[in-house]
C-alpha cells in the first residue's frame, strides 16, 4: 500500500518553493508592442490603460508595462503606438501596474483591486459570471523634473535615498535571473544605507526564503511589518516564513491579518489552511483550502494535495480522490506524480461500492 500518512503529503518547505518558484519566474513569450498580453491569472477580468509622456502626447518607443501580483507570475506587455496597453484573463486580487521607460523617466506604479465577484460560489470551482475591465492613465515623469506629479506615484519609494533604490532595484532584477545571492547582497547593501525601507526588507525576506534561511526571513519581516503596519505582501511573508520555522500559532496570526488586507489573496488562503492543517484545526483548515483551490491554478495546486489528505484522514475517499486528481492535472510532472497516482489507485479501492 503506498505510503500517505497525514502531514507527511509533503514538507512545508517544498510547497513554499513550489510557489515561489512558478510566483517568481520572469515571462516569456509575449508579442513587442501588440499592447496585449492575454496569458493572465486565471479568470475573465481585465486591466487596460495608456501611457503618456509629460507634454501629454501618447507615450511609445521603449516603454515596458508589467502586471504584478500573488496570483501568479509577473506578466509583461509592450505599448502599442498609440500607447494602449492590455493584460486579460485576471482573476481577482490585488495588483500592481508598474511602467518603466527608460533611464530617463520615473518608474510608475498604481495599484488596481479587482474584487471578488458575489455570485462566485466558495463551495464549488468557477468563473465569475460578471466581467471587470479596469483603465489606468500613466502620466510619465521625467527625473529630477519639477513637473506636475505623475498620476502614478509610489509613495513607498519618494522618501528612499537614490543609491538606496538603485541597489534594490537592483535586488529585485537579480531575484528575477535567479541569482538569489546576489540579490541578498544587493538588497542588504540598501538597507543598510537606508534602514527604514520596507520594500527592501519584504524582498530580502523572500530571498532568504528561497534560500531556506527561514529565520533570517522572520527577522527582517518582523522589521518590515514593523515599519509598514498595514502591508500586506511583508505580513504574508511573514506568516509563511514563521509556518517555515514551525512557530504555527504566530504564523496564523500573521496569515489572518494579511487576510484582513486582502481576502481574495487565495496564496494567503493555501498558507493559513495549511498551517491550521499543522496546528490540528482540521475544519478551519478544510474551509481554507477549498477558497485556494476555486484558483483552479497549477501554481496553488499543493491547497488541492493538501486538501486531498484531509479528506483521506477523514475516510472520505471520494473526495480525496477527487483533489489529488486535480493536483495531478494542474502539475502532470510533479516530482511525486507517479506516488500519487499509486495513492490515487489505492484509494479508488477504498470507496464504497453503491
Amino acid at each position: 500500500m503506498p505510503d500517505f500518512t497525514f502531514l507527511r503529503f509533503v514538507s512545508a518547505s517544498r510547497v513554499l518553493f513550489i510557489v515561489l518558484g512558478v510566483l517568481l519566474l520572469p515571462l516569456t513569450g509575449n508579442a513587442q508592442g501588440s499592447g496585449r498580453e492575454s496569458t493572465g491569472t486565471g479568470g475573465v477580468h481585465t486591466i487596460q490603460g495608456y501611457v503618456f509622456f509629460p507634454s501629454g502626447r501618447r507615450a511609445e518607443g521603449s516603454i515596458v508595462v508589467k502586471l504584478q501580483s500573488y496570483q501568479g507570475s509577473e506578466l509583461q506587455v509592450v505599448p502599442d503606438s498609440s500607447g494602449a496597453f492590455t493584460f486579460s484573463a485576471l482573476a481577482p486580487g490585488s495588483y500592481t501596474v508598474v511602467v518603466n521607460a527608460g533611464d530617463e523617466y520615473e518608474v510608475s506604479r498604481e495599484g488596481v483591486f479587482i474584487d471578488t465577484d458575489p455570485n462566485l460560489s466558495r463551495n464549488r470551482i468557477r468563473l465569475p459570471t460578471t466581467t471587470r475591465r479596469y483603465t489606468v492613465m500613466v502620466h510619465l515623469r521625467l527625473k529630477g523634473s519639477g513637473n506636475t506629479k505623475a498620476s502614478v506615484v509610489n509613495a513607498a519609494l519618494a522618501a528612499v535615498p537614490e543609491k538606496a533604490r538603485k541597489l534594490y532595484e537592483r535586488g529585485v532584477e537579480q531575484s528575477r535571473a535567479n541569482d538569489t545571492d546576489k540579490a541578498v547582497d544587493s538588497l542588504k547593501e540598501a538597507v543598510a544605507l537606508h534602514p527604514n525601507f520596507p520594500l527592501a526588507l519584504n524582498e530580502l525576506g523572500v530571498q532568504y526564503l528561497k534560500l531556506r534561511q527561514a529565520n533570517k526571513a522572520v527577522e527582517v519581516l518582523r522589521e518590515a511589518c514593523k515599519l509598514d503596519p498595514e502591508t500586506f505582501a511583508a505580513r504574508l511573508n511573514l506568516g509563511i516564513a514563521l509556518m517555515e520555522s514551525k512557530q504555527f500559532n504566530e504564523a496564523e496570526g500573521h496569515l489572518r491579518e494579511a487576510l484582513k488586507r486582502n481576502s481574495n489573496a487565495q496564496t494567503a488562503h493555501m498558507y493559513l489552511g495549511i498551517t491550521l492543517l499543522r496546528l490540528n484545526k482540521f475544519e478551519e483548515a478544510e474551509k481554507e483550502l477549498l477558497i485556494a483551490v476555486q484558483s483552479n491554478a497549477s501554481q496553488l495546486s499543493m491547497a488541492n494535495y493538501y486538501l486531498g489528505g484531509l479528506y483521506w484522514r477523514k475516510k472520505d475517499y471520494a473526495r480525496a480522490v477527487e483533489q489529488l486528481e486535480k493536483y495531478l492535472l494542474l502539475t502532470p510532472n510533479a516530482p511525486d506524480a507517479e506516488r500519487v497516482r499509486a495513492t490515487v489507485k489505492d484509494l479508488r479501492d477504498r470507496i464504497p461500492k453503491s
